[in-house]
């Protein structure tokens, strides 16, 4: 097609000479059109450039982060405190291990402290060995009752002067520290980053013991520690720290990273090792593009293209209101998948396109009605099994009994609907029961009502037999109307026991269905030894005693660092220090 611009005509061989020059639309000798050459010329060296050519080889030596950071944890009875679900000592783990997952170059340690501060682990490049202690942290591992922060920041201290890092990040996970502590905090922290993960709420929580009954303190009362942050504020205030409180998203972790991030220093590798990097010479080419394009621009070319998509992109208002970055590169569908993975269900359930994905994004939400209602435009056993779970968390058991079954009416073999349909039946029963045991309550208050009316007035009547009838009306008119009141305050309680009843197996639910999975694999190992036909009478016979003798060791995570805390803390030699407060 190119050809047709420039090519020249040849109709000189068919047409006489004087003929020709009236019958031509263009001289004879009409120039070469260079624009289609220079178009073609130019996109060829633009593709050239975008797909980075290299020819040349460069050494560039490594580097590596020089970052330590130790991990400071408070492991007094306090952390005991359920006033974030389950205990403050099992939500700092689980923040412990999201830290570790991202830490990715610089070395960790970790030191737990009570009445003494102890080295958990010390400084290490595997992240991967101190997820591997989480598990056994708990306040019963440290053999000093008491809370001693300064002395677990001083221990932190020491381990950072030992490393070859030149800045220190000691981040302190605690329900608090007294007003007294805080000079000896700061003294014992120097010159190192300190940051403060605070654990709690300010109205606090009675500490549950293993026995039954609550931590009391010397004068016997119920001890309810709460979480000050005005220490807290000091602290971080005379340090220049960072202070955050623990949070059921990952705002806390992106403050404590971003605290690493913003001081960065780097070494070269000890072993003076080297890697390659290719010099892209791509941008040379767009220096011949430069000539080529101001031609084109001179003609117009440039300016015109920029008009059209201009006016093309823009030339709606509603377009403009609706547009955004994320709509040049991704679709609807992408960019809800995207939010999904990102945690932001909500968002990504206004975007998705597909019902199925509507509803799992409405479930993962909490909004259950609305997952009920993108599952049921669907009839195949995937999207009813969810239709059953959304309909079970929004407490309708019938409905997701229903859903169940008619997953298992298309699919016999389906496990998962086998095992929350009979968990939901299980729950329908107890119910029943309750309610029927409420029913029975009802009766036999009214019966006891009913005998003490009778009674009631038999004594009246055996009493003044002349009294006035008026009386006689006014004090029945009483004691109709009391009893009125005491209907209405029993069904009152009686609707708030349903509720509760309601929220308890809601939860029950919940609780099965997340340990269906553990169970599931413990059956699964179960079924793999019995089917085991390989094994001799004699080797199973000793393998089931090895099994039992198994069964009878206590699964105690935490022994191997409670006799590591008490073999040192012997070792040390040291007076117990007293403190006020034990816990």
């Amino acid at each position: 097609m190119l050809s047709k611009w420039w090519r020249k005509g040849e109709w000189d061989k068919e047409v006489d000479p004087h003929l020709l020059e009236f019958l031509a639309t263009s001289p004879l000798q009409q120039k070469r059109r260079l624009l289609p050459w220079a178009m073609c010329f130019a996109g060829t060296l633009l593709l050239l450039s975008l797909s980075g050519p290299v020819w040349q080889k460069k050494s560039q030596p490594l580097l590596k982060k020089t970052q330590a950071r130790v991990l400071v944890l408070d492991l007094s009875y306090s952390m005991l405190a359920a006033d974030i679900k389950p205990t403050r000592i099992e939500r700092a783990r689980y923040k412990l291990e999201d830290l570790l997952n991202r830490f990715v170059e610089g070395e960790t340690a970790l030191v737990g402290y009570a009445g003494e501060a102890f080295v958990i682990s010390p400084l290490t490049h595997d992240p991967l060995t101190i997820s591997a202690l989480l598990p056994g942290l708990h306040p019963n591992i440290m053999p000093v009752p008491g809370s001693r922060p300064e002395l677990a920041v001083g221990l932190a201290t020491e381990l950072l002067n030992r490393s070859r890092a030149t800045t220190g990040h000691i981040i302190l996970i605690t329900d608090g520290i007294e007003e007294s502590e805080i000079s000896a905090v700061i003294k014992n922290a120097g010159s190192d980053r300190l940051t403060i993960l605070a654990v709690g709420t300010e109205s606090g929580s009675p500490i549950a013991l293993p026995a039954g009954g609550f931590l009391k303190d010397k004068n016997g009362a119920i001890v309810i520690p709460k979480l000050n942050m005005i220490p807290l504020k000091k602290l971080v205030d005379q340090t220049q720290g960072e202070l955050t409180v623990l949070s059921p998203d990952d705002q806390d972790v992106d403050t404590i990273i971003s605290v690493e991030t913003s001081a960065v220093n780097f070494v070269e590798d000890q072993q003076q090792r080297t890697a390659d990097m290719w010099n892209e010479e791509g941008p040379w080419l767009l220096l011949l593009v430069l000539p080529l394009t101001a031609l084109l621009f001179r003609r117009g070319v440039l300016f015109s293209l920029g008009i059209i998509v201009f006016t093309s992109v823009f030339a709606s208002p509603s377009m403009v209101m609706a547009f955004g970055w994320d709509d040049l590169w991704l679709r609807p569908d992408q960019q809800a998948s995207k939010l999904f993975e990102q945690g932001e269900s909500k968002q990504a359930s206004e975007l998705f396109e597909n019902d199925e994905w509507k509803g799992a994004a409405s479930y993962r939400s909490g909004d259950y009605q609305q997952a009920i209602d993108q599952f049921s435009k669907q009839d195949n056993p995937r999207a009813n099994f969810n239709r059953g779970n959304a309909l079970a968390f929004a407490g309708r058991l019938q409905d997701a009994l229903k859903a169940y079954q008619q997953v298992l009416s298309d699919d016999p073999q389906h496990q998962d609907a086998q095992f929350n349909k009979e968990l939901i039946e299980e729950l329908l029963k107890k119910q029943q029961k309750k309610q029927q045991q409420n029913k029975q309550n009802k009766q036999d208050k009214k019966k006891q009502q009913q005998q003490r009316d009778s009674s009631g007035n038999q004594d009246q009547s055996a009493g003044d037999p002349e009294q006035k009838p008026e009386a006689e009306k006014n004090e029945s008119d009483k004691q109709q109307s009391k009893d009125s009141q005491d209907k209405m305050n029993e069904q009152k309680n009686e609707d708030e026991k349903d509720e509760r009843n309601k929220k308890d197996e809601k939860d029950k639910f919940a609780d099965k269905q997340n340990n269906q999975k553990s169970a599931d694999q413990s059956k699964q190992q179960n079924i793999a030894v019995k089917e085991n036909s390989d094994l001799t009478p004699e080797d199973r016979s000793r393998q089931q005693t090895m099994e039992q003798w198994l069964r009878k060791i206590p699964d105690d995570p935490g022994r191997l660092l409670r006799n590591k805390m008490k073999r040192e803390y012997q070792r040390r030699s040291k007076k117990q220090n007293h403190n006020k407060q034990y816990w």
